[in-house]
């Protein structure tokens, strides 16, 4: 059989609406399929069928449920309850605390008054018996309302040691720091399912360590950091894997069931820790499920897009045609015409890839603006959303209850997300949504400084977290579409990467709080202002052909008028002004394939 000839090889670069290659002779070809990207093979096998619904479903969504047990349990954990002296002698004539306190414990006019506007009893110090006040001699009592104990109880984190639990959260923020960079990158080099399992592995394994080496907190320390460097990848990996087995249509879909999937996971964390009460049994209940998270690895394929970028053509094919096969496509290619397929489109692929790396980033004047100006808004997103959840320690009112509400909320605030960015532009979304949560935040800290109201804090709060939860989830969609495709995913992880350094800052954000409760919400006021003020630079996308290249994304967003809600111009529709059609024959024969109807 003679050699594949594409009679429309000189136009094929130029076709974006099909992406496929035909010629006369096709129902004659048994070596190749007429495809131009990965993306043509997965509409011939099924891009939204069977499997990809049964890994959404069956596995994805049961893994990102059990996620937030294993990495948010240390905000309980960690918790430090009401405490105060321990006095000998108690008098069993004072049955009430508060009057107790009157006779052994000083006022503390230090702290954050009471719910009634009442100062608060000191919880570092005592009365002596000749009435000069003393540090606890003998230890804590603590108010076992809401926990039997937890680790600051049990050991004692408080007073001189408060700052024990800002430590190790620092030390996890740090460890995901660390794990976005390097994970990440070991993800594209040995695959995205075993740096799943290998997270999984890190974060059960060195989570229950700790909660025998407490007592020592730089060994403590030292297990929270590692087991921090997993959590990034471990939600990543495994949306990753389905995403990239899906089209952009269905990809949306993927990442929105995986979202709320979380948000559900982490509402249902606080029933759990209420009803374990005790620390150590709060930890194993909260850990030990991720351990069952190891059956998926009989189920959960590698991703056949990233076996392809690497040349393990065979192991891809092998993987796509079991695809085909689940979906009921096996009758629309060969294993021989896929292994062709692949092996053309590969070299085609090594052919046309340049060097490139982050510092291609900054190589174009506006590439380089939109690359600072969309890193400081994801890294102000991680540690704004980061500070709020973490601040249910410090807030008002019931712990468990905060953290259910702050959690909830994300579900309307996602909604709400999907319906703007479509109609008013993710720019102006983002923007209006940072001056939200900038007055939501500054809000709460006059509410706590100046009126002491428990329910008007919380309502501000969770406004702030509605606020920040939306610009989050528009700021990954602005990584997805400004930075050019040979870029995408460098532009993205190094906004990520960043974000996570500066996420370092959050336990220590909310660590200030010990002094004055309105600090953490003035400090997120302020980085929120700054978030409004870069959002409103960068180049809106919607309705927009993405940069493919990185001359149209030096070029993406020129022309745009500040105060429009939609570009004035579509610059990369230049590059397919001319753009040919198809003819009606080679039209028929690539919908047969994909068993799709194409636009021409």
């Amino acid at each position: 059989m003679g050699q594949y000839e594409d009679p429309l090889r000189s136009t094929s670069t130029d076709i974006r609406e099909l992406n496929c290659l035909t010629a006369e002779e096709n129902k004659e070809e048994e070596n190749d399929l007429p495809c131009n990207e990965f993306d043509d093979i997965l509409d011939i096998i099924g891009s939204q069928g069977r499997v990809q619904k049964l890994l959404l479903y069956a596995a994805i969504c049961p893994i990102t449920a059990i996620e937030p047990f294993i990495t948010l349990n240390m905000i309980f954990l960690l918790f430090q309850p009401e405490h105060w002296c321990y006095v000998h002698g108690r008098d069993p004539n004072i049955t009430s605390l508060t009057d107790w306190k009157n006779f052994y414990i000083p006022l503390d006019y230090t702290r954050p008054p009471g719910s009634d506007g009442q100062p608060k009893f000191s919880q570092c110090t005592m009365y002596s018996e000749d009435s000069s006040i003393i540090k606890c001699p003998s230890g804590w009592e603590y108010d076992n309302t809401e926990y039997e104990s937890t680790i600051s109880s049990a050991y004692n984190w408080v007073c001189d040691s408060a700052d024990n639990p800002t430590d190790a959260f620092t030390a996890q923020a740090f460890g995901n720091a660390v794990g976005t960079l390097v994970l990440g990158h070991l993800s594209d080099k040995v695959g995205r399912k075993p740096i799943f399992f290998l997270t999984i592995l890190i974060n059960v394994v060195f989570r229950m360590l700790s909660f025998f080496v407490v007592h020592n907190i730089v060994m403590f320390n030292i297990t929270q950091f590692i087991a921090g460097t997993a959590f990034p990848m471990m939600f990543i990996a495994p949306s990753m894997i389905l995403a990239e087995i899906c089209d952009k249509d269905y990809r949306g879909h993927v990442y929105a069931m995986t979202w709320m999937i979380w948000v559900v996971g982490m509402a249902a964390l606080p029933l759990v820790v209420w009803f374990c009460r005790e620390w150590f049994l709060i930890g194993i209940t909260t850990t030990i499920p991720g351990a069952l998270l190891f059956l998926y690895w009989f189920y959960l394929p590698e991703s056949p897009r990233w076996l392809f970028s690497v040349g393990k053509l065979e192991d891809a094919a092998c993987v796509l045609m079991k695809i085909a096969k689940s979906n009921d496509r096996a009758d629309r290619l060969t294993k021989r015409q896929l292994d062709g397929t692949l092996s053309r489109l590969y070299s085609l692929q090594a052919k046309s890839e340049g060097r490139t790396g982050v510092w291609t980033l900054f190589s174009r004047m506006r590439l380089a603006k939109n690359t600072v100006l969309l890193t400081v808004c994801w890294s102000i997103n991680i540690v704004v959303y980061y500070g709020i959840t973490l601040n249910t320690t410090q807030m008002s009112g019931n712990q468990f209850v905060n953290f259910f509400m702050l959690s909830i909320i994300e579900l309307p605030s996602g909604m709400c997300g999907a319906y703007l960015v479509d109609r008013v532009g993710r720019r102006w979304t983002q923007v209006i949504f940072f001056c939200g949560c900038t007055l939501a935040c500054a809000a709460s800290a006059a509410i706590v400084q100046f009126l002491n109201n428990p329910v008007i804090e919380i309502i501000s709060v969770v406004v702030a977290k509605f606020a920040i939860t939306l610009t989050f989830l528009v700021v990954y969609l602005q990584g997805a579409e400004i930075f050019p495709t040979q870029l995408r995913s460098t532009g993205s992880g190094f906004a990520s990467t960043v974000g996570a350094a500066c996420g370092i800052l959050g336990p220590i954000m909310v660590a200030l709080g010990t002094y004055n409760v309105s600090y953490p919400y003035w400090i997120m006021a302020s980085l929120c202002f700054v978030g409004m003020i870069s959002a409103a630079f960068l180049p809106e996308t919607l309705n927009q052909t993405l940069p493919e290249t990185i001359d149209d994304a030096n070029k993406f967003g020129k022309g745009n008028r500040f105060w429009s809600l939609r570009p004035s111009i579509d610059l990369t529709k230049e590059n397919s002004k001319d753009k040919p059609r198809l003819s009606q024959d080679n039209l028929k024969h690539c919908e047969k394939l994909t068993g799709n109807h194409i636009n021409n």
